[in-house]
This record gives structure tokens, C-alpha cells and sequence, in this order.
């Protein structure tokens, strides 16, 4: 049917769209015109309009009157809003997934975790995290709290997410996911480690844990200078 076909075109290009905001393709504040997305994408007005919905939906993309839709602007005030929810609502998921989380739930997060350590940090051609890492990341930190038994505190933190992953592409390559640090520097790989040993043995410190491993990042984030203040 032709409405399944449109559906399934929005849902394409919605899915095209937030992978290109997220990677910063498409860059904080950027007009999205619906005619040259049309053009470029080779779908109607009506399927770029509604797959911008969804990306206005997820905090991806702005409506703004008579101006249209632009990506979302970024700003170090918006980086520690989204930290502070995800501090409180990604923790909060992590318990009650442990509580609620089965044998298929702990194969998941082994799983997930194997993928990630497997994968291709950072490119070797430019500054940035490779587009497989940044997958598995996403897919890992999903897969902690995939158990979690409120499906509208899920979406909110995927939406958080996806917010914090506009920051950490936009770090310039200063954050490095690496399995080897010189003395005193950061071991995201080792972090990420612990979150996964720590949910599947139901420790209930893997939620501090989380919570240190989410503001650490949005700490190096802002040290990094993305915001034009460089850590010294």
C-alpha cells in the first residue's frame, strides 16, 4: 500500500537524518530545508516533512517559525542539563534492570560489551570515533538498561543520548576510546569494563559506577574546548 511505502520512506530518511546530526554531518544550528532534502534524498516534501518531525521529536532538530526546521544548537548549559537527567534516569534504569533482568538479559550485555571492545575506536584519517565504536557504544549503554520495566523512561534516555553523542562528536577527537593510557589518563575502555562485569554479577555499585562513567565524560567533554575553553 502506498501509505506503507511513505511510512516506510520517513522512517528511512528520519533514520539517515539522526545518524547524520549525530556524526555532525549535519552541524549544530544548520538549516534543514525540506526542498534540497527532498532533491538530495529523492523522496516528496511530505516525507521530508514528517521525517523532520521525528527528528524535532527527539531533540535532534528545532521548528522555528517562518524559519523552518535548522539542527539543534548545542551549548555547554544544554550538555550539563542532558548529564544531570541522564545521571538521575539512566541510574534508575540500570536498577531496575538488574531487578528485573534475566539470563537472556545478562548474554545481551556480555555481548554488547564484546562488540564494543572489538571495535575500531577512532579514525585513523581525522579526529573523531569511528561510526562502528560509536554504534557499539550506543548499543552497549542500551543493552544495561534494556531490562528496565518503564518503556517511557527508555525513550527518554535514548533521547538523552543521542543528545550527549552530538557532544562527544563534536569533541574534535580529544576523547580517545582506548584500551592502552599513559599513566594517569582515562581508560574509557576499562570503565565500560567494569559497567558490564559489574551489572551482570547484579553489584549494585555498577550504578555509581554509571554515574561517575556519564559525568567524567561530560567533564572531558567541557575540558576538551569545544566550548572555547580548553583545559589547561
Amino acid at each position: 500500500m502506498a501509505t506503507d511505502e511513505g511510512t516506510t520512506r520517513v522512517a528511512r530518511l528520519h533514520h539517515i537524518l539522526r545518524g547524520d546530526v549525530l556524526r555532525g554531518v549535519l552541524t549544530p544550528g544548520q538549516p534543514l530545508r525540506l526542498a534540497a532534502l527532498a532533491k538530495t534524498h529523492d523522496v516528496s516534501m511530505s516525507v521530508v516533512r514528517e521525517a523532520l518531525a521525528r527528528l524535532a521529536e527527539g531533540n535532534l532538530a528545532v521548528l522555528t517559525p517562518n524559519h523552518g526546521y535548522r539542527v539543534v544548537e548545542v551549548s555547554r548549559e544544554d550538555l550539563v542539563a542532558i548529564t544531570e537527567l541522564r545521571v538521575i534516569l539512566e541510574a534508575d534504569a540500570l536498577r531496575r534492570s538488574i531487578e528485573h533482568g534475566d539470563v537472556a538479559w545478562e548474554s545481551a550485555v556480555v555481548a554488547s560489551h564484546h562488540v564494543l571492545e572489538r571495535a575500531t575506536p577512532y579514525l585513523s584519517d581525522g579526529p573523531g570515533s569511528t561510526q562502528e565504536w560509536s554504534d557499539a557504544h550506543s548499543a552497549f549503554h542500551s543493552a544495561l538498561i534494556a531490562a528496565c520495566d518503564n518503556p517511557r523512561m527508555l525513550a527518554i534516555t535514548r533521547q538523552l543520548r543521542d543528545g550527549a553523542e552530538i557532544y562527544r562528536q563534536l569533541s574534535d577527537g580529544n576523547l580517545r576510546a582506548s584500551s592502552t593510557t599513559q599513566a594517569g589518563e582515562r581508560d574509557i575502555a576499562a570503565e565500560h569494563r567494569e559497567l558490564m562485569e559489574l551489572a551482570t554479577a547484579r553489584d549494585p555499585r555498577v550504578v555509581e559506577a554509571l554515574q561517575r562513567h556519564l559525568q567524567r565524560t561530560t567533564d572531558d567533554l567541557i575540558g576538551s574546548g569545544i566550548f572555547g575553553e580548553p583545559r589547561h
